[in-house]
């Protein structure tokens, strides 16, 4: 009897062992969460629809359903508009597919239906799937009419470790657009007295003209050296490699590819190394050539084809006055990349900068660059002279603004090299001036999310607008 007794209160002390690790184990990891991206946006009268974002903090290994409780003012469901899925009797079932940590329900506009501007929706997170549990920004409302945000914080959606996306954010929408940085190689830009193009600076490429006008005519004798020539190499001289990146401070004088000429016989052949698609290790995307021409209509005509290829293929590229640049790739034609000229301000990306090894600039790939839009400006404070939480509208007019698109590039960011951890920079944050002269502070609050790169944070706060 006592040695029954003994086996059982071994067996019990094992178990008790085993729940205990099991609880530790378990409290080693957070909650999961799940939560709207942004918690208010507006959609504008031009927009017919909008995508609204649900984030978990990690990908599970089953689908979670997450049911969303609609509360409307000032409109119907049916009748002003509809989501994608369908909702019913007030809620809307979305599903976040096993292995994602994100999913999206879509908001359309019936047509014909005028609004005055004051209707709005609040999407209020109701119930989730085991193990997600709800956040705490569950709440997510949506203005039919242009937003103002007064307050913004975003996870920018780099893609992760493989920072795949390019990131266009709206500060004044609070909203961020995420375009897979492999869609497309070459941008024309729009402006009505210049013909400028430039490449995919998120994917490393690089173009180089060669002395020839006629496309059939190039072959693989007339790329014999560019391996190593049109590549990203710190170890080759800085003058070899450097023409043929655009340079990083997004003047379009110092472009690869130089004007179009309106003389077609201007116009040059280019071998372009495409660079590297998101990928480990990173795939190639392979060489190509092409030439540029003017067209009847105003815009461009483009020339393509592989290098070895006898015929080319041809696409033309109209100018619209609302974007900067209109984008193609060579494998899928015309694509749509950045958002109009007024409905971003700042870039999240991989990138094609330069740095200095001692013997003059070379390219060199970054991760976690802030870019502007053409039409933005940026002031750096140091918090040592303001606090992020002092500075107010009577501060701005004694601040320097920078347009150059690489006035922030990593400066927001410590470290990253041989040895270092990145880490954001605490001591110093930003004034944005954007397209419609509104004026926001912003830091940065976070370069990772749960460890891993590609998903930093922000916060920015509306000061005043001119």
């Amino acid at each position: 009897m006592k040695q029954k007794f003994i086996s059982i209160s071994v067996a019990f002390l094992s178990l008790l062992l085993l729940v205990a690790g099991c609880r530790k184990r378990d409290a080693d990891l957070a909650d999961n969460l799940v939560v709207f991206e942004t918690s208010a946006q507006g959609i504008t009268a031009s927009e017919n629809s909008i995508t609204v974002k649900l984030k978990l903090v990690r990908g599970t290994d089953r689908d979670i359903p997450v049911t969303i409780n609609l509360v409307e003012e000032g409109v119907v469901y049916g009748t002003d508009y509809t989501t994608t899925p369908a909702a019913a009797a007030g809620k809307l079932t979305v599903t976040i597919p096993s292995g994602n940590n994100e999913t999206s329900f879509t908001l359309t506009k019936n047509s014909g239906v005028l609004f005055d501007g004051d209707e709005k929706i609040v999407f209020d997170l109701f119930s989730s799937g085991t193990p997600v549990f709800i956040g705490v920004a569950r709440q997510f409302t949506l203005s039919f009419a242009e937003l103002v945000a007064a307050n913004s914080t975003l996870t920018i959606n780099g893609g992760g470790v493989l920072y795949s996306n390019k990131v266009f954010i709206d500060l004044s929408a609070n909203r961020q657009t995420a375009v897979n940085r492999n869609t497309w190689d070459l941008g024309f830009y729009t402006g009505a007295d210049d013909y400028r193009v430039i490449l995919n600076s998120s994917s490393a490429m690089m173009a180089k003209q060669i002395n020839k006008n006629d496309l059939t005519q190039v072959t693989a004798a007339d790329t014999v050296g560019f391996s190593t020539e049109v590549a990203f190499n710190q170890f080759a001289p800085a003058t070899i490699s450097l023409p043929y990146i655009d340079y990083p401070n997004g003047d379009l004088a110092r472009t690869a590819i130089m004007a179009t000429s309106a003389a077609a016989a201007e116009n040059k052949v280019y071998i372009v190394n495409r660079g590297l698609a998101p990928g480990s290790p990173a795939p190639a995307r392979g060489w190509k050539k092409f030439r540029i021409l003017r067209n009847a209509s105003g815009g461009y005509t483009l020339q393509h084809a592989d290098i070895a290829a006898t015929t080319f293929s041809t696409i033309d590229i109209a100018k619209e006055e609302a974007y900067f640049f209109k984008y193609i790739s060579f494998d899928n034609g015309a694509v749509s990349v950045e958002p109009a000229r007024k409905k971003w301000d700042i870039a999240w990306s991989y990138f094609s900068n330069v740095t200095n090894f001692g013997a003059g600039e070379v390219p060199y790939l970054f991760q976690d660059i802030i870019l502007l839009n053409r039409n933005v400006q940026v002031a750096k404070v140091m918090a040592g002279t303001r606090t992020f939480a002092d500075f107010g509208i009577g501060d701005i007019a004694s601040q320097t603004f920078l347009t150059t698109q690489n006035a922030i590039a990593a400066d927001w960011r410590s470290g990253g090299g041989p040895g270092t951890s990145p880490a954001v920079r605490t001591d110093r944050y930003y004034i944005i001036k954007d397209g419609d002269n509104n004026y926001y502070k912003l830091r940065f609050t976070a370069l990772t999310q749960n460890g891993e790169r590609g998903y930093p944070a922000f916060e920015a706060v509306w000061l005043k607008r001119d």
